[in-house]
Order: C-alpha cells, then sequence, then structure tokens
C-alpha cells in the first residue's frame, strides 16, 4: 500500500508540482487563523497565533521528500530576509510520512532526524525558525499538496492560501499588500 502511496506522489508532482487529494481544498482566505499544533517541533519553540498578532506570517508547508518544495525554498528564505524587519515571521510547518530517502520505511524518531537532515541541507533559512511537525497542522489548514503558502495579516487572518509553489515574484507581491 505504501509504495502504491508513493507512486501516486511521485506522479502528482511530476504531473503538476505538488501532491494533491482527491478533493479540491476549501481557502481559510478572510478567515482567523486556525491554531498551529505545537508539542512536536524541530528548532525554536513555535509561537500561538495570539503570540504572532502584528506580525505578518508565512506559513510554508513542505515535506521532506517534495521537489517542488525544495525548489521554492530559496524565494522563501530570501523573502524572509527582505521582509523580517518589517514585520514579517516564518512558520514551517511539515509532518512525518512514515518514510525516509528512498522511501524507506522508518519509525518516528528515525524519520525526525531525516526531517532534521533535510531542513539543513535543502531549507537552511528554516534552521532557526520554527518548524512544527504535525499532521494535526495540515489537516487544521486543509493542506491538500504541498509546498502550500498561507500568509496571515497582523490581526491574524488568512489573506493569502495557496496550494502548489509560487514564485518569488507572487510571494513578494502578497506580502507587500500586508506590510
Amino acid at each position: 500500500m505504501r509504495r502504491v502511496l508513493r507512486a501516486l506522489q511521485l506522479t502528482a508532482v511530476l504531473a503538476g508540482g505538488g501532491v494533491a487529494a482527491a478533493q479540491s481544498p476549501v481557502s481559510l482566505e478572510g478567515s482567523p487563523a486556525p491554531r498551529i499544533e505545537t508539542r512536536m517541533r524541530v528548532g525554536p519553540r513555535v509561537p500561538s497565533v495570539d503570540e504572532l498578532r502584528g506580525r505578518i506570517v508565512l506559513l510554508f508547508f513542505w515535506a521532506h521528500w517534495c521537489p517542488e518544495c525544495k525548489a521554492e525554498s530559496p524565494a522563501v528564505g530570501a523573502l524572509l530576509a527582505k521582509y523580517r524587519g518589517q514585520g514579517l515571521s516564518v512558520i514551517a510547518p511539515t509532518q512525518r510520512y512514515g518514510y525516509v530517502a528512498a522511501g524507506r520505511p522508518a519509525p518516528p524518531d528515525k524519520e525526525l532526524r531525516y526531517i532534521i537532515r533535510v531542513r539543513d541541507a535543502a531549507y537552511g533559512f528554516l534552521r532557526d525558525e520554527p518548524v512544527p511537525t504535525s499532521e494535526a497542522n495540515y489537516k487544521q489548514y486543509g493542506v491538500t499538496s504541498v509546498p502550500m503558502n498561507v500568509l496571515l495579516d497582523r490581526e491574524g487572518i488568512v489573506r493569502l492560501y495557496h496550494p502548489g509553489r509560487m514564485t518569488e515574484e507572487e510571494l513578494d507581491v502578497a506580502i507587500r499588500k500586508l506590510l
């Protein structure tokens, strides 16, 4: 079953830039941001939605196996560097999938170590950013494909809900609207 799922994920990635479920996502734009599950994480403590009020927050949902996520990460890192001083924060939720490199099954602790290695190698800018690792966040935010960007305004309202890869220019425009 896992091999079939991985084959479907790979097919989806090759066909259109991300893994999508059979159902279409429901946008959260205009809604208050759902709570972020913070018990399991990599990196610094994950601030609560209330602690983030007054900041613009980009939630960058990614996966350790996702080539489109890795391709988008330089843009996210560049925009964080550009706008951090103007109030931009990045939180990068991910989750465990039960496997590591080459689809080898892995227990949760081994996969978490693998996630840290992938984060450090492909997402260097995330070393100092909170990375909650919980399936609950994917469910709370209705994530059906990765990468996925959710942009919150300073009041904690979702202003961008975008499954799939975005260019640096597209993200830049969305962020500048909230500065």
